[in-house]
């Protein structure tokens, strides 16, 4: 796991405020005080709250308050009855007579200057309360994600996030220019936060983003870190599937190169003209073809007698990639063989890739979409699938439907089968009159 760098282009709410006092009064009504220990600032917060409210939005609480399954429940139970039966109402009690219960650990959060205000907005969420901001900033939310998630409360902050349409603010103030600077950070929090909080278009959008720009968590030179914040390392499975969507990507751009060197190499004359010098013509493009994707470093030539590392996959941006394959001249050995070589039959086959494969466009089948991933894993993932043993472009519209024809869900799974069988393929038909 990769040690990363704080993005620090927003500004962190959640630091210590000029008057901090260990307590915050999230209920006045609250029966209950909740220690939560900092590990940053090697103190503890303490935080009144409503019993109640934290057993309804917290499988977690309810489990850790009831009072026949631990001791503890079965303590703060007590006290708080004593409490009652000493006040007409339990807002007269103080801070200092409420059972207090103790929190350690609040989830795999980024680094903040405290945890103070954090804790004191999950908390608020829970009791239906505003924020300590009206429009909290990507890493707050993603910070606020993370312990809802620790605390198995994702529902309640999803239907809480939701009704304050968070995420519909935060996507008004993002445009087109300033979506494509991203941070990776910036870009795995929302991830993170579509995942968990079930916002599809961030989850297609930001894992088809991932998938093709790569992550600085998935180069072999990358080390570990276990103390990492969770968005660098997603959870049900979503990290690796990305992994192995690119990798199946990079696959199908290798086939495309392997095709034409092994046309030139094997097989029939490619040259049609008729002429004598079409044997020279075909050699010609061989030579050269090897020499481009040389200069590219896509085709490294090495010996294979002895090789025990061999070449390294490609770690850049698969759009950037593809824009140099572009590049490739219109090489010809003499005036007689316009259009024999390489360029007009490798352009047709990166426009048929490209379209799965650009930010630009609106076809996100290459990223994960949300709602297949959860309702139907097993037949979606591409981790999971078995590889088509060949491929060709009249299969994309011959696959049966997934289950029934009925619903959204059966023609979308669909789509993204057809797709899939492509880039998972064992083998690939590259021919001309397949695309």
């Amino acid at each position: 796991m990769a040690v990363v760098a704080v993005d620090n282009d927003d500004d962190d709410l959640y630091s210590d405020p000029p008057t901090d006092t260990n307590l915050t009064i999230v209920s006045t009504r609250g029966d209950l005080l909740l220690s939560i220990y900092d590990h940053v600032q090697r103190k503890s917060y303490k935080y009144r709250v409503e019993a109640d409210r934290l057993r309804q939005g917290s499988p977690y609480f309810a489990s850790l308050l009831h009072p026949d399954k631990f001791a503890e429940g079965s303590r703060v139970c007590r006290e708080i009855a004593v409490l009652r039966e000493r006040y007409s109402e339990i807002e007269l009690a103080r801070p200092k007579e409420l059972p207090q219960v103790v929190i350690s650990d609040v989830g795999r959060i980024s680094k903040v200057n405290t945890i103070k205000v954090l804790a004191a907005d999950f908390l608020r969420a829970l009791h239906g309360q505003e924020l300590s901001t009206s429009n909290p900033p990507i890493p707050n939310l993603a910070n606020l994600t993370i312990v809802a998630d620790r605390f198995d409360a994702i529902p309640v902050l999803s239907k809480f996030v939701r009704k304050h349409r968070f995420l519909q603010t935060l996507d008004a103030k993002t445009n087109r220019g300033t979506s494509a600077n991203l941070s990776e950070e910036r870009v795995r929090q929302k991830l993170l936060i579509g995942v968990l909080l079930d916002h599809g278009t961030w989850v297609s959008m930001y894992s088809k983003r991932l998938i093709l720009k790569n992550s600085s968590r998935w180069k072999p030179e990358a080390p570990e870190d276990h103390d990492c914040a969770l968005y660098w390392d997603l959870p049900l499975g979503i990290e690796e599937e990305m992994i192995q969507r690119r990798e199946y990507i990079l696959d199908t751009l290798q086939s495309i190169q392997t095709h034409f060197l092994r046309l030139y190499t094997h097989g029939e004359r490619q040259c049609k003209l008729g002429y004598d010098s079409s044997l020279q013509c075909d050699s010609f493009q061989l030579g050269e073809m090897m020499r481009f994707f040389h200069r590219l470093d896509t085709l490294p030539l090495r010996g294979s007698i002895f090789n025990p590392d061999g070449p390294m996959q490609y770690q850049g941006d698969i759009e950037r990639l593809i824009d140099t394959l572009r590049q490739c001249p219109e090489y010809q050995i003499d005036t007689n063989h316009k259009h024999c070589g390489l360029r007009g039959r490798l352009l047709p086959l990166l426009d048929h890739i490209q379209r799965y494969l650009s930010l630009d466009t609106a076809n996100i089948d290459i990223g994960i979409c949300a709602d297949c991933w959860d309702a139907r894993r097993a037949d979606y993932s591409w981790t999971d699938a078995k590889r088509p043993v060949i491929w060709n472009a009249s299969m994309m519209s011959s696959r049966p439907r997934a289950g029934s024809d009925r619903g959204h869900g059966s023609l979308c799974l669909t789509r993204h089968l057809n797709i899939r069988d492509m880039f998972t393929a064992v083998t690939r038909d590259w021919t001309s009159r397949d695309v």
